[in-house]
């Protein structure tokens, strides 16, 4: 009986070893990709994600194939695939947060009146939150959670500087007013309940203001400035910790010149200025996944990689007017700019013009199918996409013509619809 279970375990090992070989050297590294079934918008500003799948985006002027939605609110429950409207609201929408899956809060901003509103059934309902007492943020540009209780919210970008914190999931805030230390707040950052960062700028008038981050380890009743800039004409925007010790904070630039970014090795004790570029370009969104491999985005456009921990940049080839990266885990992330940027594990085998699902090359089959799909009430391609050889979201005649050019005059190859390999 014993050699029967070492025999067994031995076979067991033999298979687990075969599996993690496969996983680690045949599966291509995670890479960012459009999801391009994500709505568009001006701006998406933010997202959060409670779980590898379902997360909540903020986007204003939001579009999809269907209709425009003004500023609203989108979830996924499978990881960037679908999404779904849940409400459209009148101001900007600046910031998200959730404690769990049903609970959570959207920060505004240029709305003095209506600058937080909460769900508590995972966003079916939204209702505006009126029980922030003075001094009250006249916008919420950033939301750090930092457990299933407390969280904190912080603005605006051009102040007034205020703070507010629930420690009882929204039942009851407490505000602080911080303009004794700066003149507009963006994000915010916690790390337990009385320990954190805010970040901004001297002045509310931003462009005349110098870059400030704010520390507090009481829960917000004290703070002091932990960095002060002396560039004229420079915003702290987002903060990002890579894991206690290594923060880092983008900076946006309002005048000519070189551009920075910050980073802390101690924890937020100190930060020192790190060269972006040798010109102007506005950063908000910063984002790195160790100390070596990070990305910045913002109103500069494209999007910009490093590999070897900021000492140099390259365009990233995804992303555009990136404005937040949320981290779920070392392989998989999101972010937000013009639409939803996802970082993962990414494998399409789906072969575009592939209808009949053989798995090879289109050709003569596959036309057939077509045309026994379009003209003949025939199977549906599996996936339907598939079938799409020109990508443009349907499966018709022009489809067939254009592999019957392919398969017997040479034509453009089928294109790959990325929506099939979500």
């Amino acid at each position: 009986m014993r050699y029967t279970a070492k025999i067994f375990f031995l076979f067991f090992v033999a298979w687990l070893l075969v599996m993690l070989a496969e996983l680690g050297f045949s599966q291509t590294p995670p890479q960012w990709r459009t999801l391009f079934n994500a709505p568009t918008a001006s701006r998406m500003d933010d997202a959060f994600f409670v779980s590898p799948n379902t997360g909540w985006i903020v986007a204003n002027d939001a579009c999809d194939t269907a209709g425009c939605y003004g500023n609203s609110i989108w979830k996924t429950t499978d990881g960037g695939a679908t999404w779904t409207l849940q409400i459209s609201l009148g101001p900007y929408l600046r910031s998200i947060g959730f404690v769990d899956s049903l609970t959570g809060w959207v920060g505004t901003v240029f709305n003095a009146s209506e600058v937080l509103y909460q769900t508590t059934d995972g966003g079916a309902n939204w209702s505006l939150v009126t029980n922030i007492p003075d001094p009250k943020p006249e916008g919420i540009c950033g939301i750090s959670v930092v457990n299933d209780s407390v969280v904190y919210a912080s603005g605006r970008f051009f102040g007034p500087a205020r703070v507010i914190k629930t420690t009882d999931r929204g039942a009851n805030w407490t505000s602080f007013d911080l303009s004794a230390y700066a003149g507009a707040l963006v994000d915010c950052y916690f790390f337990s309940p009385d320990s954190g960062f805010v970040v901004g700028s001297t002045n509310g008038d931003y462009s005349n203001g110098y870059t400030r981050i704010l520390f507090t380890s009481d829960g917000g009743n004290s703070w002091t400035t932990r960095h002060a800039g002396n560039r004229l004409g420079e915003l702290c925007w987002k903060l990002n910790f890579l894991d206690r010790m290594n923060g880092y904070v983008s900076i946006e630039k309002f005048s000519g010149g070189p551009t920075y970014y910050l980073k802390t090795t101690d924890g937020g004790q100190t930060w020192s200025d790190q060269l972006f570029q040798n010109f102007q370009y506005d950063i908000q969104g910063i984002g790195f996944l160790t100390q070596s491999k990070g990305w910045l985005g913002g109103w500069g456009g494209n999007t910009y990689e490093t590999t070897d921990g900021g000492a140099s940049w390259h365009l990233a080839g995804f992303g555009y007017i990136v404005n937040r990266f949320r981290f779920q885990n070392q392989y998989l992330a999101y972010a937000v700019g013009q639409t939803v940027y996802k970082y993962s594990f990414f494998s399409c085998t789906a072969v575009s013009g592939d209808a009949d699902g053989s798995g090879g090359t289109p050709g003569l089959s596959d036309i057939m199918y077509l045309v026994n799909y379009v003209f003949k009430d025939g199977q549906t391609p599996s996936p339907l996409c598939k079938g799409d050889a020109t990508a443009d979201g349907s499966v018709t005649v022009p489809d067939i013509i254009y592999l019957v050019n392919y398969v017997f005059k040479g034509g453009a190859e089928p294109i790959k619809v990325e929506t099939c390999c979500l």
